[in-house]
């Protein structure tokens, strides 16, 4: 795995009478004054909590860190829960929660509101190192004797993932870098020039889009500046709903940014480089990347953090840190430890993102370890897990440390993710009045690692080329997208989004009209026509293209489809990579909301996403044919059942004729007895 530093050279504020590019300051538009202050709501979905909190058999608690930037006038001004509280028997509960461990609200519970809102005043609470601290205490009783199940109640308590906090940003004419990138909102346009694109534009492009898919961040394209006011339109009160990144140079940007004349005065001769900016006074980033894709990559770099209070920063050049291909531990992946309080039985879950893996590795095994507090009464609990819901073992908890797992994992059991389950489960005393319901905490440790093995061979499937793609990946797109880069810019940033770590550089390449396309490493292709030696699992060049079942019957028709595309896993000289061909005659392709790619080495793909993915190496139940084919295999496989009917007719039909035969000879043979 390859940890990209990009080296920040430096921030500055110059004054100049000329704008970058030679652009006299004066004929640009100067923009009104920003408000003083704007809002912007981060939610429990951005921070990763995508389906919220969860808490039930009356007791719990989970603590949610919200990263904030310090050092400004950032500071929390209200938080708002949307609740789901349901219960099936009557019980007293209740919510605290605790901000930067102060406690700031104490609520009772009925069990009978789904999305109910609760406004928390914060009053301008600052963050604590970096962070702003929320703890979610969920607690209750349904009698005073302690000799009951709690599980009986069935109660339940949800925070929904659109729960937010609200952030005061302070004056926005001093925003810096690493503050505009971290309270970007979730949905965000990035913006490109209207004029002829460079490669370099379209790469920047790419990787700002994976760089936002990675932080849970939904991003969409625009084709000039003359719209971006109005997207950036302010609200009452100033509220900042919709991020915005500009891709260009400052002088082409200059006329829709506020206060432009300092704007461009910060880009004296500088080809890389990244600007907290405004645009009708909401914050923006500017990312110009004249001369190779730096820019876009500091959003990727640790080193971002450098640019608080730097509203500009210059990027240099990269390094790469070559770290241990032989196992990778769950803190080096940057996986937050899951934790519970076991009432009985709790389930510890991680997601695990595979693309982070070093390059051209695959996980072989599993170490997995969990620690288990003791209960006090020498019950030992049982430890099951799971990967991608399948069990792969089970043993019992030790009691003077960590448990240790060595699961081997079974090839094709990891995709782009794997899902790490344990499922803690012991004896419980609580309902034998010797104890009160208590919850003794269990976590998955940091030290769990995955022991990795080369990935050797060619890819089988999509998420194979995700080691294959980390060093970097070269994207060859027509030379039509320079001109319309809306014909592929979106599929292209939904592919490299499903299967390219979001640390690994992006190289664009441009393919001239009716040529084939000639990667040198490994490779994103866009292209009527198949890379050149590439060894395809679909072919274009043998008529009519069609997936049919075992029995022959026709499932899917592409000579019926106006509009698509097809993503196959090739390898074109020597290279893994994935080969993108519209459907369409004038060659645009679809633009779905996302795509998943992961399994399979085959994929049909329309504007709602995959439709069917298939592998045409392993035993599947459906297969590519060639309708036009003419050649005796596919006669015998598509009347292969009038074939045999056929020959059955023709041997009952001689049987007849053989015994009619017998029959007819034998009253000779008695007459001349």
């Amino acid at each position: 795995m390859r940890l990209r530093e990009i080296a920040i050279v430096g921030a500055a504020c110059l004054i100049s009478t000329t704008g970058a590019g030679g652009v006299p300051v004066d004929r640009l538009d100067v923009r009104r004054a920003p408000p003083d202050s704007v809002t912007a709501a981060i939610t429990l979905a951005d921070i990763g909590f995508r389906t919220g909190l969860r808490f039930s058999n009356l007791g719990g608690r989970r603590e949610v860190f919200v990263p904030l930037p310090e050092g400004r006038d950032v500071v929390a001004n209200e938080l708002v829960l949307v609740l789901d509280d349901v219960s099936a028997y009557a019980s007293k509960r209740s919510l605290e929660v605790l901000v930067n461990d102060r406690s700031a609200l104490a609520l009772p519970l009925d069990g009978s509101d789904e999305g109910r809102i609760v406004h928390v005043p914060l009053a301008g609470t600052k963050a604590e190192n970096g962070f702003f601290k929320l703890d979610f205490v969920y607690s209750g009783a349904a009698t005073r004797d302690r000799c009951i199940d709690e599980r009986y109640v069935g109660d339940s308590l949800r925070v929904r993932p659109e729960s937010e906090l609200d952030v005061d940003v302070g004056m926005t004419n001093g925003l810096d870098v690493a503050t505009t990138a971290a309270l970007m909102p979730r949905d965000v346009s990035i913006a490109l020039p209207s004029r002829r694109l460079d490669p370099s534009d379209i790469a920047s492009a790419l990787v700002v889009a994976r760089v936002l898919a990675a932080s849970g961040r939904r991003s969409s394209f625009l084709r000039g500046y003359a719209a971006l006011p109005e997207l950036d339109k302010l609200g009452e009160p100033p509220r900042w709903t919709h991020g915005l990144v500009i891709i260009g140079s400052p002088s082409e940007a200059g006329g829709v940014i506020d206060d432009p004349i300092m704007a461009l005065a910060r880009f004296q001769s500088v080809s890389s480089t990244v600007a907290a900016v405004r645009v009708s006074g909401m914050p923006a980033l500017l990312v110009s990347d004249a001369a190779g894709v730096r820019g876009g990559g500091l959003l990727t770099s640790p080193n971002l953090a450098a640019t608080r209070s730097a509203p500009i920063a210059f990027v240099g050049s990269t390094a790469s840190l070559q770290v241990p291909t032989d196992k990778v531990d769950f803190d080096e992946l940057g996986v937050t430890p899951a934790q519970a309080e076991v009432f009985g039985r709790a389930e510890l879950e991680v997601a695990i993102d595979a693309r982070r893996l070093p390059v051209d590795t695959r996980p072989t095994r599993l170490l997995l370890d969990v620690m288990v507090a003791p209960d006090g009464a020498d019950d030992k609990a049982v430890i099951s897990a799971y990967v991608n819901e399948r069990l792969l073992g089970s043993t019992v908890a030790a009691s003077d440390g960590a448990t240790h797992l060595d699961l081997p994992l079974p090839d094709g059991l990891v995709g782009n993710i794997a899902n790490v389950r344990a499922v803690v489960q012991r004896l419980s005393v609580q309902g034998d009045c010797r104890y009160e319901p208590q919850g003794y905490p269990a976590q998955i440790l940091g030290s769990s690692a995955f022991v990795l093995a080369a990935a050797v061979g060619e890819p089988r499937d999509f998420s194979d080329l995700a080691a294959r793609w980390a060093g970097g990946v070269q994207v060859l797109v027509p030379a039509a997208a320079l001109e319309r880069p809306e014909l592929v810019i979106d599929i292209a940033s939904k592919a490299l989004n499903a299967l390219l770590p979001d640390t690994a550089p992006i190289d664009v390449k441009v393919v001239e009209a009716d040529a084939a396309s000639a990667p040198s490493k490994p490779f994103l292709a866009i292209s009527e026509l198949a890379p050149v030696e590439a060894k395809t699992r679909v072919r274009f060049d043998r008529g009519r293209v069609a997936v049919s079942d075992s029995a022959g019957r026709t499932v899917l028709d592409l000579a019926g489809l106006s509009a698509g595309a097809v993503a196959q896993v090739v390898t074109a000289r020597g290279e893994p990579g994935l080969w993108l061909r519209p459907l369409a005659a004038d060659g645009a392709l679809p633009a779905p909301a996302e795509l998943r790619l992961d399994h399979g080495d085959v994929a049909f793909v329309d504007h709602s996403g995959v439709t069917l993915a298939m592998s045409t190496e392993r035993g599947a139940l459906v297969h590519i044919a060639y309708l036009d084919e003419t050649s005796w295999p596919t006669v015998a496989a598509r009347f292969r059942l009038w074939i045999i009917g056929g020959l059955w007719l023709l041997a009952t039909v001689g049987f007849l004729v053989a015994l009619q035969r017998v029959l007819r000879r034998r009253p000779t043979t008695l007459g001349e007895e």
